[in-house]
Formats: structure tokens, sequence, C-alpha cells
């Protein structure tokens, strides 16, 4: 299962609108309402594992009183229709409750009954046999397998304590935290092996195969939230099996296992942004927590990419525990590789990962989030110390600068660390000596980016270290809009809307670049950001007021690259302003509507758009994230631009270009129907961008045309063509990559 959404949703309103991806038009909001999104549930079974022990321990020591408690039968036998009150946990009580619910469908390997008091107005026949073909007929990865097949395949054999082949789910309103406003804990679903034990020992126990599937608030109606329980179901059915073989298994594991579980039928892994902006955290530690199922996912997939999936039913099947049970499964499969080798390649791929340095150190899986370092765009840093917790790594990102020397002090050998150094034509890994300096007199020419992987290996202690940085500071453009501009949100009068920047430690914001709607002045200001949507984005003020001034409307539609004209520089050199905090800017719309450009990316935390509505069309005037899709956001074109100053004092500034040719990953991939290619140009060339099939054929043309130097990117609807794999060719000035997209209907 996924993450605690009561971090998210008792900050966060949602606002979602229909925006093509193509559209260069005006942009109506449509309702604002509380929404809850299903990643952010979680599992249940670790919150009943205290119970299951419980009544484990007691049938240890009265061995006998499994044959006296054991049901007698043979089968269920149900049929369509068939009625029958289930026993399922209440997690606010803790006490168990009984569900009337009747049987909607049977398939090779389940009966599906829904809560009685459920049926048709929140789970229809249609979310009923959806559940029932992907369990028994086929998963978005294989056309062939349910996810059943797909899990004893690679797990192993559930348990039949009922003597019933087939498994019972049920489809409920699970008993959570939650509440119809919004807050509160969501479990999307769980398995208890409480229900594998005869009543003896008991009393409440259903003595059978059955796994609980939530229907409240998840959205078994809506594309995301069915698929995310059909994620769910594979999910559970994993930990289903895992108790057969081993009921002592650590959380961590046992989680990890039915995070990959889902992946390997093909459905999306979790939100990385939960793990991917927080590293520093002892890998098998479990605290139920949302970043605990993110890290889990990105670990046991890694394993999956690595070692394949023979690992995994070795894994389960092994008495061994943790750590010590990983290696006894490599053993069993023949591998050299033990847990060691697989965490110290884990955290350099989770930064790297591309398999062409080495094939440790990158994923199959696609497009995943790297995980964001503590950036150092001025590399003159002074000694800093920080603690790295067992099984942990911290990333230091230098990026934006020249000449870089580094030198560590360690506390304890365990702490081990690499530089993962990256450049336009050239990626390698060194070993850094504590102790001693490290010197890159490539970085800002051959490489551009050098991260520092500190990683602590002990499986005991948590360690420290600190360091002393220099070399020579550049200017630095920030943004988050990647792609050309796709029109502009219908915002009212008084409507604010708002980019946050992270910090960057030592530096001056020199100027701000915004791109307006139309010909007018726009009036704004510069503030502390404070990290949070609600109750504001906007911490101390900084500087305000400030004004963008255009004098001439854009044209439609809208010009690619868009050019400088239609982008209103803001100078504020002299007001000295320091970017060693997170800062925020935001634009009051004015008379007119006046408001921002905006383009789309995916929509993931941590969220750095924000737009404060006086009228929503539901709920009350608050900040509010615009979504343009399930998947994606609205970004506003405002870009800031840093410099650092030197040691007499000077100042100097440039805009970044790019300069090299780069193709990157789809998104979103998989998609459906529609994704985004970026690509860019260090010069004005004659570029061809081409989808092909997996035989090769040529199915679509994106791109035939000269263009500009700069950042691009196209959009692509494959409405009118089957699922399947699909790749996308640019070719340019002697330049050609291809990569792979994933159609899945």
């Amino acid at each position: 299962m996924r993450r605690l959404c009561t971090l998210i949703f008792s900050l966060l309103v949602l606002c979602t609108l229909t925006m093509p991806v193509a559209a260069q038009v005006e942009l109506p909001l449509a309702a604002e309402r509380i929404t809850t999104r299903p990643n952010d549930a979680i599992c249940g079974a670790p919150f009943m594992r205290e119970q299951e022990q419980q009544a484990l321990a007691a049938l240890t020591r009265h061995p006998e009183w499994r044959e006296a408690g054991r049901l007698q039968k043979t089968a269920w036998n149900f049929t369509v229709g068939s009625q029958k009150s289930w026993y399922a946990h209440d997690f606010r009580s803790n006490q168990r409750y009984l569900v009337p619910s009747t049987c909607r469908a049977v398939g090779t390997n389940c009966y599906i009954f829904v809560e009685d008091a459920l049926w048709r107005d929140t789970v229809t026949q249609t979310a009923v046999d959806a559940f029932q073909t992907a369990y028994n007929t086929k998963t978005p990865a294989n056309a062939t397998k349910g996810s059943y097949q797909s899990n004893v395949e690679v797990f192993g054999a559930p348990p039949n304590v009922d003597g019933d082949a087939k498994i019972i789910i049920l489809i409920l309103d699970i008993k959570d935290s939650f509440t119809d406003a919004g807050s509160g804990g969501f479990i999307g679903g769980y398995f208890t092996g409480y229900n594998e034990l005869p009543v003896t020992v008991a009393p409440q126990s259903n003595v059978a195969e059955i796994l609980f599937i939530d229907a409240n608030p998840l959205d078994l109606n809506s594309t995301t939230g069915l698929e995310f329980g059909l994620s769910t179901l594979a999910h559970e059915f994993q930990h289903m099996i895992h108790y057969n073989y081993d009921n002592n298994e650590i959380t961590f594991i046992n989680e990890a296992c039915s995070e990959v579980a889902s992946v390997i039928a093909g459905y999306p892994i979790s939100d990385q942004s939960y793990y991917v902006t927080e590293t520093n955290i002892n890998l098998l530690s479990w605290q139920a927590e949302i970043g605990d199922y993110a890290r889990a996912a990105r670990f046991m997939t890694y394993m999956r990419d690595q070692v394949g999936v023979g690992f995994f039913k070795s894994l389960v099947q092994s008495p061994s525990d943790g750590a010590f049970g990983i290696d006894a499964a490599l053993q069993a499969i023949g591998s050299t590789l033990r847990f060691s080798d697989i965490f110290n390649n884990f955290v350099i791929a989770n930064i790297l990962d591309d398999k062409t340095v080495n094939p440790a150190y990158g994923y199959t899986y696609p497009n995943l989030p790297k995980v964001q370092g503590r950036l150092l765009a001025n590399p003159n840093v002074t000694t800093t110390n920080s603690n790295v917790e067992l099984l942990a790594a911290e990333y230091l990102s230098f990026k934006f600068g020249a000449n870089l020397r580094v030198k560590f002090t360690v506390a304890n050998p365990s702490v081990v660390i690499k530089a993962v150094e990256i450049g336009a034509a050239s990626k390698r890994v060194l070993d850094v000596t504590p102790n001693v300096d490290f010197v890159e007199p490539d970085y800002g020419s051959t490489y551009s980016e050098i991260h520092f992987v500190v990683t602590n290996t002990s499986q005991a202690f948590s360690y420290g270290y600190s360091y002393q940085a220099s070399g020579t500071a550049q200017a630095v453009e920030l943004k988050w809009d990647q792609g050309e501009p796709l029109g502009a949100f219908q915002v009212t009068p008084n409507d604010t809307v708002c980019v946050a920047f992270d910090a960057l430690a030592g530096g001056r914001l020199d100027s701000i670049r915004v791109a307006p709607r139309q010909a007018g002045t726009y009036t704004g200001g510069i503030w502390q950001f404070t990290g949070v949507t609600r109750p504001t984005p906007l911490g101390k003020r900084l500087v305000f007021p400030i004004t963008a001034t255009l004098g001439v409307t854009p044209q439609r539609p809208f010009p690619v690259p868009y050019p400088r004209e239609y982008w209103s520089k803001i100078d504020l050199q002299s007001l000295n302003i320091s970017t060693d905090r997170p800062f925020a800017v935001g634009f009051v719309v004015g008379a007119n509507a006046l408001t921002l450009v905006v383009t789309e990316g995916p929509f993931q935390s941590p969220f750095t758009q924000f737009t404060y509505l006086q009228n929503p069309s539901s709920g009350s005037a608050n900040w509010y994230i615009i979504t343009t899709t399930e998947t994606t956001m609205g970004i506003y074109l405002v870009r800031a631009y840093v410099s650092f100053p030197t040691t007499t004092g000077v100042r100097r500034t440039v805009e970044l270009a790019p300069s090299t040719f780069f193709l990157a990953q789809n998104y979103p991939n998989p998609f459906n129907p529609s994704t985004t290619i970026e690509f860019s140009l260090p010069k004005a060339s004659q570029v061809t961008l081409k989808i092909f099939n997996a035989l090769g054929e040529e199915v679509a043309t994106l791109l035939q045309e000269k263009r500009a130097a700069g950042k691009y990117s196209v959009a692509w609807n494959a409405a009118n063509l089957p699922s399947g794999i699909y790749m996308y060719r640019l070719e340019g000035e002697g330049f050609v990559e291809t990569k792979r997209l994933v159609l899945m209907k």
C-alpha cells in the first residue's frame, strides 16, 4: 500500500480542470474540491501485527488448540448473490465488527464480496468486474496473467486454512480516521494473519483467506482510484503469501515485497517524491509514514531490476529475516552479491540511474525520479557537520560552478563517500578518500554536476561527517517550466499566483523574469517561502512591490521557442536579496484578470506552484494547487536568476542555455493516451522527431523542421493506436537518440 494522507490533506486542497495538452487558449477552472490522492493511502497490515502475534504466541503454547478449533469443511462454494457477514477491523477503536455483504462475482481464484451499504452508489458491477479480471485474467504487465498467477509464480503459494482454493476479496468502507472533511488517516487495504487462526485463539477470526480493499475515500469509479484499488489487491495478496512462509519477517521487507508485487503486475510505482527529498533514513526501518512506502518500493524494484524476479521466492520462503534474509536469498539463486553490495550500489543508482556507466548503477524501471541532494550552487562552503543514519545516505550536489576542491572528514570508517560526476558526454563514479583533497579541474567543463554520495554502511550506529569546499561560483537560472506555453488559467481580479524556489546558499537574487498573458502592468512581491500551501506559502516579506511590464500581447498560437520580447524582466540587483532561504515570487491578478502564462508538468510534491482563488467554484477563498489532468499540474512561467558575489564583490549573471543535444524521457510514462516529449538543442538545427512501433514501423512524425537553439516539448496523442511499447527517435545535426515509451490503455 502507499502513504498516509494526513500530512497532505490537512494542508492542501486541489483544484481540477481539464486542459488539452496542445491547448493555447484560456483555461477555465473547474470545481475545486478536497481531493483524495489514492497514492497517499497506507496498508493496514502493520497496525494489526501485535494482535496477530499475540494469537500466534498462544497457539505456540497450546498446539492442541489448532486441531480443536479447526473447521471441518471442504469449500465455501459461494455463488453470485450469496450473503455473508465477515469480521473486519475498526482501526479507530482497534475492535472487530461484522460487515454484511453479498457475493457479486466468482472467478477462477476468488470470490468478490461487496459491503451491502456500498452497493451501487459507491461500488458498481463495473468495478467488481475489473477486480475479477485483474485478479484472475490479466494485468497491465501481462494480458494472459492476473495478479493471482503473477504473485504465485514470483512469491509462492497462499495458505489454505478454509479448505477452499479461492480467496475472498471484500470491498468495504474500511473504518479508519479519514473524515468527510478530507483529513485523517487513509487505509487502502489490508491482510491479517488473524483470519488464518482458529477461533480458539482468535475468537473473531473469519478462518478464511480474505483480503480487504477500501472503497471510501478510495473512489473505485474513477480511473485513478480503480487502478490504485487493483494495485492494492496485488499488494495485499503478497502479504497473504508471505504469511504462509514467514510470519516473522520485518515490516520493511514484507511491505517492500508487496510494493514490488504491484510493480511486477504493471501498476505504477509508489509516488517517489516522498523518498527523493529525504534519503537520510535507515533503509530497513518502518514508521508507517508516507516515505516508508516510497523507499520500500524503490529498493525492492532495484532488487528486481538487478537480480531478477527469481530472487523473491527465495526471499519470502527464507527463515531468515531482514538483511540476513536478503543474503540467504541471494546465495540461494547463485548470486555472488550480498546485501552490503546491493545497498552500496543502490544509493549510487538513485542519483545516477545509468546502466551504461555500470549495470549496478541503474534501473530497468523507466523514468524514476532521481534523489534530490543538498544543492550547492556556490562551491565555497565552510565546514558543515552532518549526521548520516545507519543504512542511509546523504547527497551533496554541486552544480553551476567550476574548479572544485573538497575535503571530507568522517567519524567512522563505516561512512563511505563516492563522487558521481555527470557531463554531457561523460559520466563516472569515483572513490573519495577522507582527509584528502578531492580535486576536479574539469568541473564546469567536462562535468557540469558532481554529486557526493555520503553513505553510512553500518547496520548499528549513525555517524557524522564534515566537509570543506572551494571553487568558482557561476550564475544560476532557477525555473520549473520545461515546455512551451499552453495558455493561461481563467482567474479573477485580486487572485494571486505564486511560485516558490529553493534556497541557494551564499547567493543573491539578481532578477526575475515572468511571462505575462497580455500587455499591461503586473504588481507582485518576493517573500520567504513557508514550505506549505496553507495557511499561506508567503512568509516574511522581502520586497514589495515589484512591477512587471509587458508592452505587447503575445501572438496566438504561441511561437516556439517563446520569444524574449514576451518576457518581462525585473532587475533586483540593487536590493541585495539573499537566497540563503527558500523564497517565493507572487503576483496579484489585476483588472481584466491579467495573469501569467502557464505550461504543465508532473503533479507531484513538493509543490512549487500556488494560486490564491477569491471565488473558487466550491469551498472558500484560499490557496490551491491547480491540476491540468489527474497526473499533471499548471506551471507558471516565472524564472529567477541568482549570482554569487566574488571576494571582490563582483556579481556576474548569465542565462543558462543548452550546451548539448538532449532527449528526455517522456512523461507521463506509461501514458494514456497523451504524453509529452522534451528535448534540447545547443544550436539551430534541422530536427526530426518520429514514433515507431515495436516492429520498427513508423507510426507518427511529430516534428520535421528547423528549430533555434533552446529547450522544447512536443505532445503526442496516441488515442488511435493500441496499447504496447513504442520508440521515439530524435535526429539532428549528427545527433541520434532513441527512447522507449509505453502506451497503456
